[in-house]
């Protein structure tokens, strides 16, 4: 079995995936690509927050993060759709919002010091790949549009 060649297809792929790629060095159809994942990332976790804010999460209701949150996925609708430069700062600070909740809210508790820690350091990761995402936004005109996809290779029969 070949797993390196299933592992480039359907994992790690230079036109779907490029996100060890440069910013200044991606064309039209990977910076989409990379764009839509944000999006779906960010539009699915804030309208998660946004509901359970408004149901009463583990911090009771609270309809200023609902706002909030509900005003990310509109920013991700937005940003997918017209890839928009100020969307992608406005959605790019969104880890900043979250480290200032998490240091206003969630510190302090003990019980809750495990899930503080991982929170964080979900949202620093998210906060250093906002550089990259306002990076792509702000070249997303200059790009060259995709070159066209390779034929696969096609089977040929040995002669006897």
């Amino acid at each position: 079995m070949e797993w390196d060649k299933y592992f480039r297809r359907y994992i790690w792929n230079e036109r779907t995936t490029p996100y060890l790629t440069a910013a200044d060095k991606l064309n039209r159809e990977q910076a989409n690509a990379e764009i839509l994942f944000y999006c779906l990332f960010h539009g699915v976790l804030f309208a998660v927050v946004s509901i359970s804010a408004l149901g009463g999460g583990p911090d009771g209701r609270s309809p200023g993060l609902a706002y909030y949150s509900f005003s990310v996925v509109i920013a991700s609708v937005l940003f997918g759709m017209a890839k928009s430069y100020s969307a992608a700062l406005y959605l790019s600070a969104t880890p900043i919002a979250g480290l200032i909740y998490i240091y206003f809210f969630r510190t302090g508790s003990p019980e809750r010091a495990i899930d503080t820690f991982v929170v964080t350091g979900i949202l620093l990761l998210l906060a250093r790949y906002s550089f990259r995402i306002v990076a792509v936004a702000r070249d997303y005109p200059t790009y060259p549009p995709a070159p066209p996809p390779e034929d696969p290779p096609t089977y040929k029969p040995r002669r006897q």
